[in-house]
């Protein structure tokens, strides 16, 4: 599904704006990685807080063959505001209920010219939008079940949503500044910038079926670890609503504890 919008001359979108928004981020809410990637990369992600200085990065990105993510942006009160007007808007058009839109979280990407993001997929649903520079983005489809349920479970085991093998593709957008693209979780995409700097920002939000889903998951994770074959989700209503509650206390008690429970995506 593609939107537009007008956020393109939006004052807390310029290039410099998001350089001071990475500054005040804290380290781990910003990645930093070359430029220069091939489309295939299944290892996984650059480490999170690699740079101390990402907006000076972000202000020499013509010449620093850099793509940086600025990760929960949510945090700073005026973003947070920008994002949830955003999602509001589409929400009549994408929740199957009302209120279903939780877990709201925003994410930028500044990427030199000629810079190429490679294969992946999110676990949430996903609202892409082109504020600045021209690039394209490569939708496709996982060739079988049996791949898309092999990469589901990589995710969990640290591939970040990189994949191995690269999918038959959808279809191809041409991001222009002023237009958007939907994109619901685990479809598979990749994106190749133009010979311009390009910014963009992506919203993301769970529902409660996706959100049970990746319970289920994170649950099946941790079972393999077990040496245990557990089913992906939807194989058992039943089993799945377990799983995914035994995951929801599982975070409640590391929060109610102080600790920390690996829940990040879910």
């Amino acid at each position: 599904m593609t939107v537009e919008h007008g956020l393109a001359d939006h004052p807390l979108l310029s290039l410099e704006a998001i350089a001071d928004l990475a500054d005040w981020l804290p380290r781990d809410c910003v990645i930093c990685d070359t430029a220069d990637q091939p489309l295939l990369v299944p290892e996984g992600g650059p480490p999170r807080g690699s740079e101390p200085r990402p907006g000076d990065v972000i202000r020499h990105l013509d010449v620093r063959r850099s793509w940086l993510t600025l990760l929960n942006i949510e945090r700073q009160p005026a973003y947070r505001e920008l994002m949830d007007e955003c999602l509001d808007e589409i929400a009549m058009v994408v929740e199957r209920r009302p209120g279903d839109m939780r877990r709201r979280v925003g994410f930028i990407f500044v990427s030199s010219p000629l810079s190429v993001t490679p294969a992946h997929f999110d676990i949430e649903h996903s609202l892409l939008l082109q504020i600045s520079g021209k690039k394209e983005i490569t939708v496709g489809r996982f060739a079988t079940t049996a791949v898309e349920q092999r990469e589901r479970e990589r995710y969990w085991e640290g591939s970040h949503g990189r994949v191995e093998e690269l999918p038959p593709v959808d279809v191809t957008h041409d991001m222009v500044p002023g237009r958007g693209v939907y994109l619901p979780p685990i479809r598979p995409h990749w994106v190749n910038n133009s010979n311009a700097v390009t910014l963009s920002m992506t919203l993301t939000f769970f529902s409660a079926d996706s959100e049970r889903d990746q319970f289920v998951e994170a649950c099946n994770a941790r079972l393999r670890r077990l040496r245990l074959h557990p089913r992906p989700p939807g194989r058992s209503p039943g089993v799945d609503n377990v799983k995914a509650t035994g995951m929801r206390i599982w975070g409640l008690r590391s929060r109610l504890t102080g600790g920390r429970a690996d829940t990040t995506h879910y």
